[in-house]
């Protein structure tokens, strides 16, 4: 990558000067996209790197802490949240910007919800009990109609909207390479980072994938989770399906900072 970065920096002021000067003979370069300065992409015994990727982003957790910190992590394991919405489709969009502050805010996309699960799915579909283990026990969530979860960032606890620098998910049971994926956005909602899933290493079921900027430009994170949502009568390929089914776990992030 350093080897490209003169190539580039001539690249833009040479677009620059192209394109003229200010009043004050100033030149104003145009925004480049930004470019991940590092890329996680790990499958088998991640037990140990996912702790790892956390204090690499940021060292302490803030856990429910509200307002700006400088500094620190967020994590979502999502074993706090409450039993009521638990085995249902009415998880509150904004829980973990409201009622859990971490500065996180779930899109609804083209499904009919979020559902956090601590029974394996096995309410939806009986063999999903062999197919999803939980990473931190005993919830998995996904959503419910769609393969893809959609997350933006607030100051937590505000309606101040934010951007992170680094983000990272475990994937539980990807079986094929490139059915899962991690999509980070900017806040003019340019792909900036568009990470393939690494299929499971037999016997462990979990996948960790994190991107990691050097300044706060994640504005918007997609992740793709398989070929097919889950659902009754829908099994996975290990279980005699025909698609490759994916249900997520912890979730980590960099402390939330104002868009600039």
């Amino acid at each position: 990558m350093k080897a490209h970065g003169f190539s580039l920096v001539f690249g833009l002021l040479t677009a620059a000067l192209s394109q003229g000067c200010s009043d004050h003979g100033d030149v104003t370069a145009p925004d480049p996209t930004p470019t991940p300065k590092s890329i996680v992409a790990l499958s088998g015994d991640v037990i140990a790197h996912v702790p790892e990727f956390g204090l690499a982003i940021g060292d302490v957790n803030n856990k429910n802490e509200t307002g700006r910190h400088a500094a620190g992590r967020r994590e979502i394991n999502w074993d706090g949240v409450p039993a009521q919405f638990n085995n249902n489709d009415a998880f509150p969009a904004d829980f973990f910007n409201l009622n859990a502050p971490r500065g996180a805010i779930y899109i609804a996309s083209n499904g009919t919800g979020l559902r956090v699960s601590d029974n394996n799915f096995t309410d939806i579909n009986s063999t999903y009990a062999s197919e999803f283990v939980a990473f931190s026990t005993p919830r998995l969530f996904a959503p419910i109609g769609t393969t893809k979860t959609e997350l933006k960032f607030r100051i937590p606890g505000t309606d101040t909207a934010a951007a992170v620098r680094s983000f990272g998910a475990v994937f539980v049971d990807v079986d094929k390479a490139n059915s899962s994926r991690l999509q980070a956005y900017d806040k003019e909602n340019r792909l900036i980072a568009d990470v393939p899933v690494p299929a499971r290493a037999a016997p462990d079921p979990f996948s960790l994938v994190g991107v990691t900027f050097d300044q706060p430009v994640i504005a918007r994170v997609v992740l793709t989770l398989g070929e097919a949502p889950i659902g009754a009568g829908i099994n996975d390929l290990s279980s005699g399906g025909l698609v490759d089914l994916v249900v997520l776990d912890d979730l980590l992030y960099s402390e939330p900072q104002p868009l600039q």
